[in-house]
């Protein structure tokens, strides 16, 4: 049976590309029963997590994770890891670069954006890794993003001119633009939903205010993207703060949409009127 568009159907996500994400005011907070914001900017890849992160792992981010630690354990020399923006890589990267070692495997970790990564950054990274192997310990180096290809050859043709095995694994996150070992990322709604409600409970809401279905009408304007899920959530919170809501579910969400419509239709207006 056909069912017909709701607010899921109709948010328009794909315009909301970049925005930043809102911060609630300190009365929006109040609220909902908030001590911080429910999400905030992610540092860059070379920014270690700290205890009190934020740093929700979804099914994906356990599958990733059992991948790499293959691939560290099989000491592969390069790998790529295929992600699109907002599917919560470099927070899940993040959470590497805090690590010391992984059961019996000795680790260092070290990671920088692809803007910053060339052949002398990749050098460095080399001497530092032949230096861990000399005790014992593997070195972990992340590239977040789309690195020049000259230098991953370069790197490439190093580990084959190095007598010994890969002194380090060098992983890639980012659209797939190499051939060899790869595994790909996603997110699913239903990790977005549970990241939500997650990511209230640990801002401070200890009674939930939010229903689940709610949080699956949010997951799903996210479209596969943290960012967005962080984006919607806080316009939302904002919203049925000035509407003294004291709970999300279903019909505060058809709300909203009601009164996006409306002053969508009412911007529209106000164009072609200045426009005539």
């Amino acid at each position: 049976m056909h069912r017909p568009a709701g607010p899921a159907d109709s948010f328009p996500r794909e315009r909301l590309p970049s925005m930043p994400i809102p911060l609630l005011s300190p009365a929006d907070q109040s609220h909902w029963g908030l001590f911080r914001q429910p999400f905030a900017e992610s540092p860059a890849v070379n920014v270690p997590s700290q205890p009190d992160d934020f740093l929700f792992a979804s099914a994906e981010h356990s599958q990733a994770r059992i991948w790499l630690e293959t691939i560290l354990r099989n000491n592969v020399g390069i790998a790529k890891l295929i992600t699109r923006p907002g599917s919560g890589a470099t927070t899940w990267a993040r959470q590497w670069m805090a690590t010391h070692g992984l059961a019996d495997l000795p680790l260092d970790v070290m990671g920088t954006e692809a803007t910053n990564f060339d052949r002398d950054v990749c050098h460095q990274w080399l001497s530092t890794a032949r230096s861990n192997q000399t005790v014992g310990i593997h070195t972990l180096c992340i590239v977040d993003g789309t690195p020049d290809q000259a230098t991953i050859q370069w790197y490439r043709q190093s580990l084959k001119l190095d007598p010994r095995r890969s002194p380090m694994t060098l992983l890639v996150m980012g659209p797939a633009t190499f051939s060899g070992v790869s595994h790909e990322m996603s997110v699913s709604k239903h990790s977005l939903a549970r990241c939500l409600l997650a990511a209230l409970s640990h801002a401070g809401q200890f009674q939930p205010r939010m229903t689940e279905s709610a949080a699956q009408y949010i997951a799903q304007w996210a479209g596969k993207n943290y960012r967005q899920l962080a984006l919607w959530t806080h316009v939302v919170l904002a919203w049925g703060a000035r509407e003294r809501c004291q709970r999300i579910d279903e019909q505060a969400i058809h709300r909203l949409d009601q009164q996006r419509q409306a002053w969508a239709s009412a911007t529209v207006a106000q164009r072609e009127s200045a426009a005539a």
